[in-house]
């Protein structure tokens, strides 16, 4: 069954670690992100409020530092 991931804008930092088990899950079932999870959470990272952006990348470098390629060239360096 698909699970379809929303476009959201990250309100606190229990959504940024909502987000990133997500894309942990993924990274762990797929070796890597789906286009549309990438999608999304390109385009949440880049309407997040500059604390909560800060706050993924460096959750996702804990977390699932292999996904870190996806968000790199977009975001900067937590």
């Amino acid at each position: 069954m698909a699970r379809t991931i929303s476009v959201v804008k990250w309100e606190s930092e229990q959504d940024v670690d909502n987000a990133v088990g997500d894309i942990k899950g993924e990274m762990e079932r797929l070796g890597g992100l789906s286009k549309d999870t990438e999608r999304a959470m390109q385009h949440s990272l880049l309407v997040a409020d500059p604390d909560l952006a800060n706050h993924f990348l460096r959750m996702v470098k804990e977390n699932a530092p292999d996904a870190m390629r996806y968000f790199e060239e977009r975001g900067g360096g937590a």
